[in-house]
């Protein structure tokens, strides 16, 4: 019984995720094209080396994710002046467009879930997440699998 509910809850945890991941991805961007310019946006360097640290993505990954969005012109890729072997990531005004709208919709999103579990389901749900992620990370810690993907 208690193996049930343990595969109970990881269905819930990846169906949760998977719901989350269609609403965000139903604008303009992808969930990893909206992380990689939110990072951009919010880092002082905005180096490809460090959105992949951040999001803990592959620098393939991450270098997929960039030439999509400069083909999209949401950024602009230069050489750094500093150190000629680094490339600066920088945001274009269509890039913190696209930002912005991506902000907006999940900020709807999120009020939107408040109204319907309301203000005292919303705070324990919050902290049960809260807890779930607190647990994985000492399973991982445990089993050694913090890697970096």
């Amino acid at each position: 019984m208690k193996q049930q509910k343990g595969a109970r809850l990881l269905y819930a945890c990846l169906n949760m995720r998977r719901q989350l991941g269609k609403l965000i991805t139903s604008g303009n961007l992808s969930l990893g094209e909206y992380l990689v310019l939110r990072n951009i946006r919010r880092s002082d360097t905005g180096k490809p080396a460090d959105l992949s640290q951040i999001l803990e993505l592959s620098r393939p990954s991450i270098t997929r994710i960039l030439n999509k969005l400069e083909h999209r012109d949401f950024i602009t890729r230069h050489i750094d002046q500093q150190d000629r072997r680094s490339i600066n990531i920088e945001l274009t005004a269509a890039g913190i467009e696209a930002l912005e709208g991506a902000n907006r919709r999940i900020l709807s999103i999120a009020d939107r879930l408040v109204e319907a579990l309301g203000d005292s389901d919303t705070d324990k749900l919050i902290e049960l997440i809260d807890r779930l992620a607190a647990i994985y990370q000492e399973i991982l810690e445990e089993t050694g699998d913090v890697g970096d993907e």
